[in-house]
């Protein structure tokens, strides 16, 4: 993503591991801008990595990602899920505005700071999540609680 200049913020597993909580992940989460232009970015680099939609085998195309709220990708890479943003604070502008940067050699990008990747977990509240959110307040004290439409309003 970052050799094909796509904009994204890494949230879930990895973002996790930035915060400081160290556990095993088995994909990527990429949150996206809603941007034709960057989905091409993202479509170009889903391609050179041998991108297929895991529900079906599809090789990766536009209307898999220009416009769709989530794509499931297999790629040589590994599995690597796009999603875009809802309501804030859980949209894009928003959670980017937060975000810690990262480098990868040459290149920097996006990861999910904390008052979001905590937003994430408990919108996702999954076993795992909350989980997460235990060993995040293990390190970090108290976490920030944004209120997320449809959960606590």
């Amino acid at each position: 993503m970052v050799q094909a200049n796509a904009d994204f913020v890494l949230i879930n597993g990895f973002a996790v591991i930035a915060n400081r909580f160290v556990r095993a992940t088995e994909d990527i989460h990429l949150l996206v801008p809603d941007d034709p232009d960057n989905d091409r970015r993202v479509l170009s680099a889903l391609t050179s990595l041998g991108g297929v939609r895991l529900r079906d085998g599809q090789p990766v195309c536009e209307e898999h990602i220009i416009g769709p709220e989530h794509l499931r990708a297999s790629t040589n890479a590994g599995l690597i899920d796009i999603i875009r943003g809802g309501l804030p604070p859980l949209d894009f502008a928003t959670v980017a505005a937060g975000a810690m940067r990262a480098d990868y050699g040459d290149f920097s990008f996006r990861v999910a700071g904390l008052r979001s990747l905590v937003a994430f977990k408990r919108l996702g509240d999954r076993p795992r999540d909350r989980n997460d959110l235990i060993g995040l307040e293990e390190i970090h004290g108290p976490l920030p609680i944004d209120p997320i439409p449809g959960l606590d309003c």
